[in-house]
């Protein structure tokens, strides 16, 4: 069995930085298109009902995306120009997607633009993990990116038109093929004539709980960003609020990101990963009580202590728990599963729970949602300190 490669510590490298740069740049796009597709595609002409329907069969892509592309990338000896032509496709079509306005033809268009774009981001991670140790760090300049796309292309967009919003997802990525063209290929660890499959991952059984723990925490807290706005609302904000709280939740990530490799150093990975799922259903608990937009204001730092561990420390763990050359394959599955479906399924009982009891029983569901995933976390054992494979 090939030895996991070895972490570097976190002493900051100019590759470090340049891959910091990197990440900035990735999640940039996101950003960008994320907070205000909905606004776009209500601008064309688009009802609610066919704005859910192209932004789900969108996420849905995305699915069987990650597990086609995860297994691309773990037979490619070239996964830099993989990723780069996937960076180039996705803004390609997100250009494209601004020049028709008929349903069924924008739904393809998105959905192929989603079907590039979704594995993006674990890719990247695979990347990243097998070439530098400081991931942590590296990570939360993806966080930074996505937060100041979300500010200046709300400003950009108020000042000319909605459509803008994807030539500037385009530029991102522009940007990241350029860079990613810089950096040398990752490791290359499958034998001559091997066929790497997602299936492996099937006998891999402490791989399946951790995905099974992270479908029931990840979905969560994307599926906010859907329904903070009504919360937000309820409790006496404004939409000017809901943007400014957007961009301090957002922004609170980063710092908690950087913090997280002397709190892993003191406390282990595994039990941050816990602390943070508990403290998610916590705060989706306070959330269901019908705070007042003061008070959501005021705790915005949970989302950055929530998803600033989660989104780190649970890519860091799939890559513990499979040998080296499964790491592109079992972490693009991690999010096809454990993000992309988990996020359809709680959007979808969100919307449902919303309009049969209110907002507040949405984030009531939510954390009783979470709190299976803490209860699965500690009967299988996972919090418990793993050797890396």
């Amino acid at each position: 069995m090939e030895l996991k490669h070895i972490q570097k510590g976190n002493v900051c490298t100019g590759k470090t930085v340049r891959l910091s740069i990197l990440y900035f740049f990735i999640y940039c796009p996101l950003g960008v298109v994320c907070p205000l597709i909905g606004q776009y595609l209500s601008s064309i002409g688009f009802t609610g009902t066919q704005v859910g329907a192209i932004t789900s069969l969108g996420t849905g892509t995305a699915i069987f995306a990650g597990m086609f592309w995860g297994q691309m990338y773990a037979n490619s000896r070239h996964k830099r120009w993989m990723i780069g032509f996937m960076c180039f496709s996705a803004g390609l079509l997100g250009v494209a997607g601004t020049k028709t306005e008929v349903f069924l033809i924008y739904t393809l268009i998105y959905c192929a633009m989603y079907f590039f774009q979704g594995p993006i981001h674990g890719l990247c991670d695979s990347l990243v993990l097998s070439k530098d140790g400081n991931f942590s760090m590296i990570r939360s300049f993806g966080a930074v990116g996505y937060a100041a796309a979300v500010f200046a292309a709300g400003k950009y967009a108020e000042a000319t038109e909605l459509k803008n919003i994807f030539y500037i997802y385009a530029a991102a990525y522009l940007v990241v093929i350029f860079m990613l063209l810089r950096e040398e290929e990752p490791p290359f660890h499958k034998e001559k004539g091997e066929k790497i499959r997602a299936s492996v991952l099937l006998k891999n059984r402490q791989y399946l709980k951790l995905l099974l723990c992270a479908f029931f925490v990840m979905g969560t807290n994307v599926a906010n960003s859907t329904y903070f706005g009504y919360l937000f609302r309820e409790g006496g904000g404004d939409l000017s609020g809901i943007g400014f709280a957007f961009l301090l939740m957002a922004g609170s990530e980063a710092p908690f990101m950087m913090l997280l490799p002397k709190l892993v150093r003191k406390f282990s990975s595994e039990t941050m990963i816990l602390f943070a799922m508990v403290l998610s259903a916590v705060r989706f608990g306070f959330y269901s009580t019908g705070p007042s937009s003061g008070m959501l204001l005021a705790t915005f730092f949970l989302q950055g202590m929530v998803n600033g561990v989660l989104l780190v420390e649970l890519v860091k763990y799939v890559d513990r728990l499979v040998e080296p050359k499964y790491s592109g394959v079992a972490i693009a599955v991690y999010y096809a599963i454990g993000n992309s479906l988990s996020v359809i399924v709680c959007s979808f009982l969100g919307g449902v729970i919303l309009d049969a009891a209110g907002v507040q029983s949405v984030y009531g569901f939510f954390s009783l949602y979470n709190v299976a995933a803490v209860v699965l976390y500690i009967v299988t054992g996972l919090y418990k300190k793993k050797s890396a494979v």
